[in-house]
């Protein structure tokens, strides 16, 4: 009797731990970027970006306005220039068209990565509310379709954007 259960207890330990390890994989989608460009935080960040690239267009004018003013005093001014100092205005017309040109790439670049800098949380907030819905929905993967990456989505496939979406209200 003692090897018959030394026998068969081996086996149905065996079986047991088998069908544990095939529990079904449940799949869902979600639309991240849908949620990013809905998400509640966009609107003030927009609002930020929009009030800092004013302000920056605004140096960037006042820059070329005072490129403008310098130039017409030289056109009018350099018929009684000497050679020195028309090569000396002209250089420094140049090297503030070098400064504004230089002012715009930055200013640019830095609006970019204000945007991005701004724009993190919100798809940290977006990536914590997937994983919350995934967790209380026992999800095992989520698929995000808005990068093309999916390659079959059964048309009853489970899209769980809108849940997301609610954990944003809360």
């Amino acid at each position: 009797m003692k090897i018959r259960f030394l026998l068969v207890f081996p086996i149905i330990l065996l079986t047991v731990s088998m069908l544990q390890a095939q529990t079904t994989l449940k799949v869902a989608h979600v639309n991240v970027q849908e949620l990013v460009q809905t998400h509640p935080l966009l609107d003030s960040i927009q609002g930020v970006l929009d009030q800092e690239a004013k302000d920056m267009e605004q140096i960037y004018a006042d820059m070329l306005e005072e490129q403008q003013t310098k130039m017409d005093v030289f056109e009018k001014e350099s018929a009684g220039y000497s050679e020195l100092m028309k090569k000396t205005k002209q250089e420094e017309l140049l090297a503030l068209a070098q400064k504004i040109q230089n002012y715009n790439q930055t200013a640019q670049q830095t609006l970019r990565q204000r945007n991005m800098e701004l724009i993190q949380p919100v798809y940290q907030n977006v990536s914590a509310a997937i994983n919350e819905v995934g967790k209380a929905n026992k999800i095992t993967y989520v698929l995000d379709v808005s990068t093309g990456a999916v390659a079959y989505m059964a048309p009853d496939a489970q899209d769980i954007t809108e849940l997301v979406r609610q954990k944003f209200q809360k």
